[in-house]
């Protein structure tokens, strides 16, 4: 489902010859499209209904924001734009995907277009993936196409220079949905009436919040507020954010560009996604709130459910969130290591607000304080080029509130108490999963460690056989330093 279709945002869907379309039928909860009600479950079981819309909102002359709802089983690209779409996962898989666009005049559209065109092309492949780890590396491969693309368009060509697009691509063939990251365009899960941001902003105002030099209201009034980390098109490679969540029977799964997110508290968000079932009116209802808000950037907004008998149903109190996904990498890859703070990202925050923070405050939904991904390749590009690049990469389009000039202060200390310290975990058995405190944080695998970042307390880690085999250990994580945890079966 391609965003150009009616790019001025004016117009409903044309499924049939009037808005009336859109409209449930009697004695129905919600609309469908067809003749059924829900998706519809495959021989895997996972079945869905998804709605895109975008929007240009009321201040843009022009829209630069794309979308992409694919059935990678189709050949002939992806679906057309503000239809409702039910189907099944099929063996190719499906794909989703919110691209920001950037850069003025037409780059910005030109820019996402090439990002979605191009997300469907890799992804879809001469053949289906072999695999889960397979399919989440195609994902990877496909934003990195992707922004390798716009990179080398730009700089053949004078008049696109400097665009460059966010993305926010999610995709399964399982019941494991993946979503790959670059920019601050979002992706939410709600599951059982509580609605969870399972992404974190690439955003130097979320970098500053997660490292205890802002507050979420003094980010309000943050001069810098617009500056993104990493957009595609912007250098020639990018750091793609690789996290999945297991999905549940019932789950509804929001992307949406930050037209919304930046104008909209979640509590609103979230009030509509429980509130309205039929995905057409939600959408729509989403994108007249932005509007309202005053409408001042393009809006982007998919919204996905998800059911069927290949999906467990949620247990109470199971809330998804945000945790990356241990992709096994070639031996040409490098490792991520982990978030680095650069001195010119430090000297951008204002002296009153240069205090240590007793606790991070993350915006994406972690209960377990699970950090933040690493951004090597953004942190050395600002360090080298400093704020000059970061604006750059912002791009003129991108509008942020209006805040007090300040001195530039010294870099504050940390209050180590509650910052994430690196937990790395080995097994000693392969094809297992990795469950702390009783969460699943992915699978085991005997020749690679798992990263997590955890804030300093007791925890329980434990490795998982199918076969039932569990090794179990008592760890506390102390504050500033970098744990091992060894999982080894106890010998026969």
């Amino acid at each position: 489902m391609s965003g150009d279709a009616h790019r001025d945002g004016d117009h409903r869907s044309k499924l049939g010859e009037t808005d009336e379309t859109l409209l449930p039928s009697p004695g129905k909860e919600s609309w469908d499209g067809a003749s059924e009600a829900g998706p519809r479950p495959s021989q895997q079981g996972i079945g869905f209904t998804i709605y895109g819309k975008t929007h240009v909102g009321l201040i843009r002359d022009h829209n630069e924001d794309n979308f992409m709802v694919g059935d990678l089983s189709v050949a002939t690209g992806p679906l057309p734009g503000e239809q409702v779409f039910q189907g099944s996962v099929s063996d190719r898989g499906l794909a989703l995907a919110v691209c920001d666009g950037m850069g003025g005049a037409a780059a910005g559209e030109i820019a996402s277009q090439m990002a979605v065109d191009t997300l469907f092309e890799t992804m879809r492949g001469d053949s289906p993936a072999a695999g889960r780890d397979s399919f989440a590396r195609r994902l990877v491969d496909s934003i990195e196409e992707a922004g390798a693309r716009i990179f080398r368009s730009a700089k053949k060509d004078r008049t696109r220079r400097g665009m460059g697009t966010t993305a926010t691509v999610a995709g399964l063939i399982d019941k494991v949905f993946f979503v790959g990251q670059v920019g601050d365009s979002r992706c939410y899960i709600l599951r059982d009436g509580r609605l969870t941001l399972i992404t974190k902003d690439q955003s130097l105002v979320n970098q500053l919040i997660e490292a205890g030099q802002l507050t979420a209201e003094e980010a309000e009034v943050f001069e810098h507020s617009n500056i993104i980390l990493q957009a595609l098109g912007t250098t020639e490679q990018v750091v793609v954010d690789l996290t999945f969540v297991e999905l549940r029977r019932g789950d509804r799964v929001l992307l949406c560009s930050d037209g919304l997110s930046g104008l909209i508290q979640d509590a609103a968000i979230e009030s509509e996604m429980i509130r309205i079932r039929p995905l057409p009116q939600l959408v729509d209802s989403l994108i007249d709130l932005a509007n309202a808000a005053g409408g001042h950037d393009n809006v982007t907004c998919i919204v996905a459910d998800f059911d069927g008998e290949g999906l467990a149903p949620a247990e109470a109190g199971e809330v998804p969130f945000y945790q990356q996904y241990p992709l096994p990498r070639g031996e040409n890859e490098r490792a991520a290591s982990g978030p680095t703070l650069p001195g010119v990202v430090k000297s951008m925050v204002p002296s009153g607000m240069s205090r240590p923070q007793s606790h991070l405050r993350e915006r994406a939904s972690d209960p377990s304080g699970q950090g933040s991904f690493s951004w090597t390749t953004a942190a050395s590009v600002l360090g080298l080029l400093g704020l000059a690049a970061v604006v750059a990469i912002a791009s003129a389009g991108r509008s942020s509130g209006p805040s007090p000039a300040a001195p530039t202060p010294p870099a504050p200390e940390f209050a180590s108490a509650g910052v994430p310290v690196e937990v790395h975990v080995r097994a000693a058995i392969d094809d297992g999963q990795l469950y702390v405190n009783g969460r699943s944080y992915g699978p085991l695998r005997v020749d690679e460690a798992v990263l997590l970042r955890l804030p300093p307390g007791a925890y329980h880690f434990e490795a998982r056989e199918a076969d039932g085999t569990q090794v179990g250990k008592d760890v506390l994580v102390k504050p500033g330093q970098p744990t091992e945890v060894e999982l080894i079966p106890p010998a026969d």
